[in-house]
């Protein structure tokens, strides 16, 4: 166990951790990580001379290892505090992409964050409003209601918005997610590459680094941005129009009947349209397309 301690006290300022109750492989090449194997394991980055202020419990442990062991046995726990000195273990539910923004300054020391996706925006269908203002603006959004922080379907009846997005150009996320799920399961995807992005500009198809669509990287454009064809169809990806029934999409945010189109008008806004092949879809016959439940977009 010196032998191990040692080799885990010395600094980095990118490092990983994977926790596990069983054993360590050590790796060495342009960062350490450490390795385990379970049933449910976790991958942590460190930030160095930082800790979070908002924890939710604190523990002794022996090593930085033990401290995110407990993180990964704690439900709600993102990230922790570990101090060097005297081996305080404070948990948080600080995810890795506030430490930057939230986390204040001290050697003594080190932040350990899970590397998973945050969800920041989340659009109810039915809810009501547009979606480009509540995404914006925050305009007619819940910040804190708890069965709006998921993507499942629940009895949330508003959009949900992180504020965390008025600070988007200072968190230094490097990657932004725009998901489509229906039934509680993601039906379909597209991930940006969000480095040095701003609110808006990350929606681009130049930007593409992943996607349930597999034509889509290769595909060119009528719309592809987050305004859309304003005001009625946000969150637009559209390769081409031909007169409505001719009109092609991956993704579209109805939120009025504007234009005139069968798949523009619904009882309720809005409403979220998706191609559920590996390619666009008509949305007016709803060929290749079906309605989503939860329109989301999360960072990491």
């Amino acid at each position: 166990m010196k032998f191990l301690n040692s080799l885990i006290s010395f600094s980095f300022r990118k490092q990983s951790l994977v926790i596990n109750n069983c054993f360590l492989i050590f790796l060495f090449m342009s960062f350490q990580s450490v390795y385990c194997v379970e049933t449910r394991s976790n991958l942590y980055e460190v930030t160095s001379d930082k800790y979070l202020q908002n924890t939710f419990l604190s523990v002794n442990t022996s090593s930085r290892v033990k401290c995110c062991g407990y993180c990964d046995q704690t439900s709600g726990c993102k990230s922790v505090s570990y101090k060097k000195s005297s081996g305080q273990c404070n948990l948080s539910i600080e995810p890795l992409v506030t430490v930057k923004v939230n986390g204040q300054t001290d050697t003594d020391w080190s932040v350990y964050s899970k590397k998973e996706w945050m969800l920041v925006f989340r659009a109810t269908s039915g809810a009501g409003g547009d979606v480009y203002s509540a995404w914006m603006y925050g305009t007619s959004v819940t910040t804190d209601d708890v069965t709006c922080m998921t993507t499942d379907v629940t009895s949330c009846s508003k959009h949900y918005r992180n504020p965390i997005i008025d600070s988007w150009a200072s968190v230094g996320m490097t990657q932004a997610k725009f998901a489509l799920y229906k039934n509680n399961i993601e039906v379909a995807y597209v991930i940006f590459d969000a480095t040095g992005s701003d609110v808006t500009n990350w929606f681009s198809n130049t930007r593409i680094t992943g996607s349930s669509w597999s034509t889509i990287s290769s595909q060119t454009f009528n719309h592809f941005s987050i305004t859309g064809h304003d005001p009625g169809r946000r969150f637009f990806i559209n390769p081409s129009y031909g007169g409505c029934p001719g009109d092609t999409g991956y993704a579209v945010a109805i939120t009025s009947n504007i234009f005139g189109c069968s798949y523009d008008i619904h009882s309720s806004y809005p409403q979220f349209l998706y191609a559920y092949t590996e390619t666009y879809g008509y949305p007016e016959t709803m060929t290749g397309m079906d309605k989503a439940d939860v329109m989301a977009i999360l960072i990491k």
